[in-house]
């Protein structure tokens, strides 16, 4: 068995658990979407945050990965030069999506960015701001934005009959990290994993035209 041989069994196995992974992922996008569903629903301060459109690409890409692996699988097993190709331009764009969607959502995981999307809403007056300063203390089980008393200023009085709680950006930020992170950081390494499947392939195809039975291989 020559080493253009093991390199496409390698490819087999190696897109037999992307076809995994693609699935994985579509499954991590389905429940960040239920989750953002919550938020939103809950937590009108946090509605410019984009946790529905990372879900829904999440939820695309993941399937796209599934099916292009499946096809890269039956590429390298049947030595087919126009389904490896394929799957060559494919994984080649979900890789780019991949990266984008992972740094970001990554980015968003960070105080600055919290901060801008929050904070000036935060201390906006009126019955219906303190009505969302209410919804959003009571979705994080948390209290004021830069410190637990911030909220009870005059003009905002806003209540928080909570004991010890952590301020509601801390809260935030610990949410994302505990559901939005880690999914960004799947997308990046996944990302990081495909390329390596494109040199394999690359790698193959070029091997391809120096073997010397070309009738082996199907255009």
């Amino acid at each position: 068995m020559d080493l253009a041989e093991i390199g496409r069994y390698v490819l087999v196995v190696v897109n037999v658990v992307f076809t995994a992974c693609g699935f994985g992922i579509a499954g991590a996008g389905i429940f960040l979407l239920i989750k953002a569903e919550e938020l939103e629903a809950d937590v009108e301060l946090l509605e410019d945050l984009p946790i529905k459109t990372v879900s829904y690409v999440l939820v695309v890409v993941g399937f796209l990965l599934a099916i292009t692996s499946i096809i890269g699988v039956i590429g390298a097993y049947k030595k087919n030069r126009i389904m490896l190709t394929i799957y060559l331009f494919v994984i080649f764009a979900l890789v780019l999506i991949q990266l984008c969607i992972g740094i970001y959502g990554y980015q968003y995981d960070s105080a600055e960015t919290i901060n801008t999307l929050v904070e000036d809403k935060w201390f906006e007056e009126g019955e219906d701001a303190r009505q969302k300063r209410i919804d959003y203390q009571d979705f994080f089980d948390c209290c004021g934005w830069n410190n637990i008393y911030d909220s009870r200023a005059a003009g905002l009085d806003t209540p928080c009959p909570r004991t010890d709680p952590e301020t509601c950006k801390q809260a935030t930020l610990d949410w994302l990290t505990q559901y939005l992170t880690p999914v960004a950081i799947a997308a990046i390494v996944f990302a990081c994993l495909e390329f390596c499947a494109l040199f394999a392939v690359l790698g193959m195809l070029c091997s391809a035209k120096d073997v010397e039975d070309e009738e082996d291989w199907l255009i």
